[in-house]
C-alpha cells in the first residue's frame, strides 16, 4: 500500500523484552528520534519524564498528504487520535511548520529531511535542517524557528544529521560536508 498513512511510518516503543511498551507515534520516516527532557518545554503540563522530537511531514502525492511538512514534540505516554488514520498515537505537544515554500505542491512547504535533531536544553530548542539549505534554531519555549544560517543552496538535502559539540558548536552534515556553526 503505497499510498498507506501518507508514506509516513510508525514510532515505536519497545520494553527490554520486545514486546510493545508504549502507544505509537505518527512521523515522517528515516529519523531517529531525539529525546527531549520535560522542563525544555514550558507550556508542556501532561506528567512524562521526557518527551520526543520527531520529523512530523506529511507528504504530498501521497494519500491524502497536503506537504504541511512539520517537526513535533510528542508526548510519548498520552494517546491522542492520529490525524491521518484516527488510530491512537503519541499526543502532540508542539508542532512548527517548515517556512519554505514547495514550488512543487502549492499551499505547502519543503520537507524536514533529517536523520537526527541537536537537543540544546541550555537554550530550550532544538537545531535542525531542512531541505531548504538551512539549520534552524527552533525555540521551545516559544514555538518559533528563532535562528536560522544558510548552509548550501538547498539541493534536496537528505537526511543531514546535526549535533552540538563539546565546544559548544553545532555540527551539520549537508550536500556532504561537514559545517562548524558557532564561534
Amino acid at each position: 500500500m503505497p499510498n498507506a498513512h501518507n508514506q509516513r511510518g510508525w514510532l515505536l516503543h519497545f520494553n527490554a523484552a520486545l514486546s510493545l511498551a508504549k502507544t505509537p507515534g505518527g512521523f515522517g520516516w528515516d529519523d531517529t528520534a531525539s529525546i527531549v527532557p520535560r522542563a525544555m518545554v514550558p507550556s508542556y503540563t501532561g506528567t512524562s519524564d521526557y518527551l520526543v522530537m520527531v520529523k512530523y511531514n506529511n507528504y504530498g502525492r501521497s494519500g491524502s498528504g497536503d506537504s504541511q511538512n512539520k517537526v513535533a514534540i510528542l508526548d510519548p505516554n498520552t494517546p491522542a487520535p492520529d490525524f491521518i488514520s484516527g488510530k491512537p498515537v503519541m499526543k502532540e505537544v508542539l508542532t512548527i511548520l517548515g517556512p519554505t515554500p514547495d514550488p512543487r505542491f502549492p499551499g505547502g512547504v519543503v520537507e524536514w529531511c533529517i536523520n537526527t535533531a541537536a537537543v540544546d536544553p541550555f537554550t530550550r530548542s532544538v537545531l535542525v535542517n531542512s531541505e531548504d539549505g538551512f539549520l534552524y534554531r527552533w525555540d521551545l519555549s516559544t514555538n518559533t524557528l528563532s535562528e536560522k544560517i544558510r548552509l548550501t543552496s538547498g539541493l534536496g538535502e537528505s537526511y543531514t544529521p546535526t549535533a552540538v559539540g563539546a565546544d559548544g558548536k553545532v555540527y551539520a552534515i549537508n550536500n556532504a560536508i561537514l559545517f562548524a556553526v558557532g564561534r
